[in-house]
């Protein structure tokens, strides 16, 4: 899932009275270049890292701003603890923009760190993180959403180890329909609702606009061939994305104010995040 991280500062004008006007003169700051990293990495495949420019809170986004902010000549390393690798740019158009680096000799594995560094322009960012122990899948399977004949949700059961403190992610993918899993709605979990327990989850999915939201889309439709990633991730890794959720929830309610800062796992020139998943995949066919 790509996703592009704005340096945001917030102005706030106030002005009362109907037969005033002031003149104000407000000294917008410099933008403090960063590299913006969102990088994965699971057991037996190989790491996947999208570099943008971060971008000032008034520019004008589109389609052909986000190919500008694209880092395409960057260099990209990664390194596990035995050895370092320079990841080579890659392009596939099941992503927007279309470009990322990958490794190629090194691969994940579970329990081992793995740290990236991405260096631009002067520049320089960099992270590490751990691919953690994946939990297995007990059952998934589909019920149609009550008074509907064609739409529904999926149900999944797994048992959280006792042992450890865990977080997850859940991610989908409809077969024929979507060209790469996705998040649920709800982005990451903590275990210490169920800490220990068979976890029972409903699998809502997430909307494409959070501003613009059409319910339909949560839901899964009859018919549907739909593979579940169950995932486990680190703290750090966890923080991002609760971090990430709450502040896009905050920013499509007009009645919130935006005061949560997402939390990154980038050091140096960075933002972002760089994550290790430990995954198992299921499949359900969405029938009656």
């Amino acid at each position: 899932m790509k996703i592009h991280y704005l340096y945001i500062f917030l102005i706030v004008i106030m002005a009362s009275g109907s037969s005033c006007n002031y003149d104000l003169d407000i000294d917008i700051p410099e933008l403090d270049d960063k590299i913006v990293i969102d990088g994965w990495i699971e057991q037996n495949k190989k790491a996947t890292v999208f570099l943008t420019a971060n971008s000032p809170y008034f520019t004008t986004i589109d389609s052909a701003s986000l190919r500008n902010l694209v880092l395409t000549r960057a260099k990209v390393t990664i390194d596990n603890g035995e050895e370092t690798e320079v990841l080579i740019l890659r392009r596939n158009e099941n992503y927007f923009p279309p470009y990322f680096y990958q490794s190629n000799r090194i691969s994940g594995e579970i329990g081992k760190s793995y740290t990236i560094t991405a260096e631009y322009g002067g520049k320089t960012a960099w992270a590490t993180t751990v691919i953690t122990e994946p939990v297995d899948i007990d059952t998934v399977f589909f019920n149609l959403a009550e008074g509907d004949d064609s739409l529904g949700v999926i149900h999944i059961e797994f048992t959280d180890p006792v042992e450890s403190k865990n977080y997850y992610r859940i991610l989908t993918k409809r077969v024929g329909i979507d060209d790469k899993f996705n998040s649920i709605l709800a982005m990451a979990l903590d275990d210490k609702y169920f800490t220990g327990e068979k976890a029972r989850f409903t699998l809502l999915r997430a909307p494409s606009s959070f501003i613009t939201v059409d319910e339909d889309e949560n839901y899964y439709r009859l018919g549907d061939t739909v593979a579940i990633k169950l995932c486990t991730i680190s703290k750090d890794h966890y923080d991002f994305w609760n971090s990430y959720q709450e502040e896009i929830l905050n920013v499509a309610n007009p009645f919130a104010s935006s005061l949560t800062e997402v939390l990154s796992n980038v050091k140096g020139d960075g933002l972002g995040i760089w994550g290790g998943y430990g995954a198992k995949y299921d499949t359900v066919y969405t029938s009656k």
